[in-house]
């Protein structure tokens, strides 16, 4: 039955494309909203309305508004119920039938506090439920609505842009080989995340050099394979040759030497003043590492390396007390600047493969030189509130660079 009536709703979506971006506003509010988002395929109808959209209905950055407003509505909602009834919500009857549901929640909450905002939207089981719980805990509101507009905006690209992409993709005149070539990068991209978590996850000693060989192997293998697969790269760089993005401003300051200085110099100027001189050596370290990588014929492009190389380091310096899965979280903070590579593909003259090896050589240089650096002594994690400031810097110098440009 449920299948049913997504299929009908999709169909009539389809032929009434001009409702597609309320849908969209609608389907991520009931996601994200209690109790409806733990019984409605919200994932699954999020991924056809946004394939839809691709398909040449609705503008990417309109899709990602209609998705980013209806999840800040829905968490909005749900904590409101929280605040409103407190713990007498346990008496809807949907609640004493499956009591567990909240005790999951308050759980979650208890263990992680504002962090569980963050995570609980990418956790399905406990998703709609983490900000009724918040309102239940009478959670600041200004706290909570900072915490769920910063979340939305990552949650709404990982929701949307897969079948954004797939929609998108579906109209491109592709050779053949296309997308068996396609299968075997996403298939060693998957892979490789996947041993990388499980190496970091183990959090011993040696897990940082391990998983710095795991992304110089990878750095080799995708030289390797780069010749065999022009098929794939051709084609794309083809396709954006003839996209237009007029709503992206001209990037090139950001790969000057000035956005590296601006990037860099305020970082290691707080890190003296804190006296932290073991994080200003693995930062040093780490910078230093990238540019011998970059000497590699396999490395990328090195104004991009190093940046992504600060954000990490910085991201890793700021998040050390944490455990595994609530630092695997702050990668929140990487996500808008791994935009930048993706964004500086989409506006510069780079390869692909030239910005997937920029990002490795960034995550090899930085875990190495972590792991050289705590041979000889703990590194201690950033005071606040520089631990939540300074991950966000190397995104603000950008916008800086920018807006003087413009």
């Amino acid at each position: 039955m449920e299948a049913l009536l997504t299929g009908e709703l999709l169909t009539w979506l389809a032929s009434h494309t001009r409702w597609l971006g309320l849908a969209i506003f609608m389907i991520a509010m009931l996601e994200s909203l209690a109790v409806a988002g733990l019984l409605i395929p919200g994932v699954l109808l999020l991924f056809a309305a946004a394939a839809l959209a691709g398909g040449g209905s609705l503008g990417l950055l309109s899709t990602l508004a209609w998705a980013f407003a209806g999840a800040v509505c829905g968490d909005l909602l749900s904590f409101a119920l929280g605040r409103w009834f407190h713990q007498d919500i346990r008496r809807l009857r949907i609640f004493q039938r499956h009591p567990q549901w909240i005790d999951r929640g308050e759980s979650f909450f208890r263990r992680y506090g504002p962090y569980s905002i963050v995570l609980g939207r990418f956790i399905g089981p406990i998703r709609p439920i983490i900000p009724m719980v918040a309102g239940m805990f009478d959670m600041p509101t200004w706290r909570f609505l900072l915490v769920n507009v910063l979340s939305a905006l990552a949650w709404a690209p990982v929701y949307v842009l897969p079948g954004y992409i797939t929609g998108n993709a579906a109209r491109w005149p592709v050779p053949e080989s296309f997308w068996g070539e396609a299968l075997v990068l996403l298939g060693g991209v998957a892979l490789y995340a996947f041993a990388l978590l499980l190496i970091l996850r183990t959090q011993k000693r040696w897990s940082s050099l391990a998983a710095a060989v795991l992304n110089l192997i990878a750095l080799l293998l995708l030289a390797l394979l780069t010749p065999r697969q022009d098929v794939l790269y051709n084609t794309l760089d083809g396709w954006l040759t003839n996209t237009r993005l007029p709503l992206l401003p001209p990037l090139d300051p950001l790969a000057s030497e000035a956005f590296l200085w601006l990037s860099y110099l305020p970082v290691l100027g707080v890190l003296m003043l804190l006296r932290r001189g073991w994080a200003m050596l693995v930062l040093m370290t780490s910078a230093l590492l990238c540019l011998a990588l970059g000497l590699l014929p396999e490395g990328g492009a090195n104004h991009l390396a190093l940046v992504l190389t600060l954000l990490l380091t910085v991201v890793m310096l700021s998040n050390r007390q944490y455990s595994f899965w609530l630092r695997l979280s702050w990668g929140l903070y990487v996500l808008p600047l791994c935009a930048l590579p993706v964004i500086t593909w989409l506006t510069l003259p780079l390869p692909l493969p030239v910005v997937l090896a920029s990002i490795l050589q960034a995550a090899c240089a930085t875990l190495l030189a972590f792991w050289l650096v705590e041979r000889a002594a703990p590194l201690q994690p950033l005071p606040r509130p520089w631990s939540i400031l300074l991950p966000g810097w190397p995104l603000l110098a950008g916008a800086l660079l920018l807006a003087g440009v413009s």
